[in-house]
Parts: structure tokens; sequence; C-alpha cells
């Protein structure tokens, strides 16, 4: 299960705060499933609730949302074309005039490909990429930028396996 560790490097490097405590980002996996059935393979997709607990968030929550979404656009795109729900769905408290925790809950697959290996002693075992189902947001290229603090967004990359990643100015 890649894509909770692949949220937690995102939002790290985006939210600053979250790199002098990252404590504060809790990630679980809560009910999960396999999806399999009998087939020419051994070839199975995980599904789950990624649940995000975010402690005593000082910031604008908006800025924990635009990353998410730029997220969700590159890991699970498909959750963006749902015209029936919302991408994901989140739970806040306000504990002081400054500070939230913020939990956001969101539908997850992952697709795992099983083949044996060429010499017949073991398996290949490949996470494809996401398919493309074009930009959910108007006016979003393959070269998605916005300006976030100090961090731009970059989902472009000719890797399919490449993890998103944030390009932080030097002088950041």
């Amino acid at each position: 299960m890649r894509k909770g560790d692949s949220l937690r490097r995102w939002l790290t490097a985006c939210l600053p705060d979250l790199k002098t405590h990252p404590d504060r980002l809790q990630i679980f996996f809560e009910e999960g499933g396999i999806n399999a059935r009998r087939s020419a393979t051994l070839s199975f997709a995980y599904s789950y609730s990624l649940k995000v607990l975010l402690t005593d968030y000082a910031g604008d929550p908006d800025h924990l949302i635009v990353p998410v979404l730029a997220w969700i656009e590159k890991e699970q795109p498909q959750l963006l074309a749902r015209n029936d729900s919302a991408p994901f769905a989140f739970r806040s408290e306000l504990l002081d005039s400054q500070a939230y925790d913020i939990e956001l809950s969101i539908d997850l697959t992952e697709a795992v490909l099983v083949t044996m290996s060429a010499d017949g002693k073991g398996w290949n075992i490949v996470h494809p990429p996401e398919p493309d189902y074009g930009h959910a947001f108007d006016g979003v290229t393959a070269n998605f930028r916005q300006g976030f603090g100090n961090v731009e967004l970059l989902l472009e990359s000719s890797d399919p396996d490449a993890v998103l990643t944030p390009a932080i100015p030097p002088d950041a």
C-alpha cells in the first residue's frame, strides 16, 4: 500500500510545519480489503479508506486542501471524475482561534499486477500507474503548477512510477 507513504511525503513537503513537527501527521489504513478473483494470474487490488489526521494545524485549511487535491489528481484521478460524491471527506475540530485537528478520509484503490517470473521461481509484482482520465480542473494541463508558499506543485513526470515531488526553490 504505497499511496499512504506517497501522501505523507507530499504533505510534509507542502506544509512547512510538518517538517518541524512530523508527529502532527498520522496516517491510517481503514476498512481495507483485497479485490481478487479466480483467473490466470494472482493479480489483485487493495481497496481501503486512507485516514489522514493532522493535529494542532495552525495553517489555513485551504493550504491543506490544495495539495491534497493535487495529489489526488496524480494518485487517484477517478475520484475527481465522479459526479455523485466528493473526492474525499473531512472532519475538523477547532481547538482555539488558531489551530485545528483535521481528519481527511480518502477512499483509495491500488492495482497490483502479479505474473510468474521468467525462470518460474518467483513472481513479478508491479504497481501500474493510475489511468489517465484527463485533467479534472478546467485549464489544468500535465504541467499543472500552482504556487503554494515556497513550494511549487509539479505533477509532470515521464516516469509512470514516479512519486509526486514538490519542487522546492533553493532559497526555501
